[in-house]
């Protein structure tokens, strides 16, 4: 049975989005979609290149035909032997490239790409990396003059990735979390994590909300989060008038009068939690409490800029 106290969870469009505007950015457009690199092997001096279209997240692992494709290789190293439920896909529709060469005229060469790439953890943080790369459609030219543009065009493509700024875990005061569980699957990208006490996270099978970006909180959290803050919202409850937002929980309710009998307790449908009370003796007041962060923080490449 699939068990995790918070996740995040992210789709394709949330990535998608950051990718766009970054490539609509005209100094981006210079400095990070476009290039000259020096190559000097193979009689090849330096590589002209140019993404045309922002790239595009497409949160599944690739395929086993395009694992084993024969055009599928790794630039820096040796090809893992199977794709992973980690991994993910970056598509590029549009590569233009000039071979420059010692002797000769330089060699014209467009084609289209699909890195495969990969969420992992390091030193705390998400870091998406690729690991190998598909061309395709290549104009007619030497495997190997394709080889060294796309493997030109990967490194770029890592550089992007490496933009994102996305947090392995949801902060939450005074609680303390696992290592996130990651998983791409159905067109997400999952991270999810359990307080301390509760070991490794299990969410094998677990059917995700479709939503761009959404926190989930688990019951167990909830409960944690009740016990800290318990007597801090009984406290607010007793106030004649409340209209609070903090980093704690948020509401707002307003009411004039005296007020008694304060619960707190989780509510049936998470993520809410059941706030009543009783005011003048006879009338029942109900507030549902927000306790998460409505929104993670994730950046695009502008911070490369």
């Amino acid at each position: 049975m699939s068990s995790y106290d918070i996740a995040l969870v992210l789709d394709a469009g949330t990535l998608n989005t950051g990718m766009s505007q970054l490539f609509a950015n005209s100094s981006a457009q210079k400095t990070l979609f476009q290039g000259t690199d020096p190559v000097g092997q193979q009689g090849v001096t330096s590589i002209d290149w140019q993404i045309g279209s922002a790239p595009q997240f497409v949160l599944s692992p690739p395929t086993t035909t395009q694992w084993n494709d024969q055009y599928t290789f790794t630039p820096s190293g040796q090809k893992p032997a199977n794709p992973t439920d980690q991994m993910f896909q970056v598509t590029l529709s549009s590569v233009s490239t000039t071979i420059n060469m010692q002797q000769g005229s330089p060699v014209p060469l467009t084609f289209n790409m699909t890195v495969f790439a990969q969420v992992g953890i390091a030193n705390g943080q998400v870091q998406l990396s690729n690991v190998a790369v598909l061309p395709t459609n290549p104009t007619a030219v030497q495997q190997l003059f394709l080889e060294l543009a796309a493997g030109i065009v990967y490194s770029k493509v890592q550089t992007l990735l490496q933009g994102y700024q996305i947090p392995s875990s949801i902060p939450v005061e005074g609680q303390d979390f696992t290592p996130p569980v990651m998983t791409v699957t159905n067109g997400y990208l999952v991270l999810a994590s359990n307080l301390v006490a509760n070991g490794t996270p299990d969410i094998a099978g677990v059917q995700w909300p479709q939503q761009p970006l959404g926190v989930l909180v688990g019951r167990n959290l909830l409960t944690a989060l009740l016990a800290q803050y318990n007597s801090a919202i009984q406290q607010e409850l007793s106030k004649a008038t409340v209209n609070v937002s903090n980093s704690n929980w948020t509401g707002s309710y307003s009411l004039s009068g005296g007020i008694t009998n304060a619960s707190v307790a989780v509510a049936s449908t998470l993520p809410n939690v059941n706030v009543t009370a009783t005011f003048s003796a006879t009338a029942d007041v109900g507030v549902s409490w927000w306790l998460v962060p409505g929104a993670c923080a994730l950046e695009a490449a502008s911070n490369l800029l």
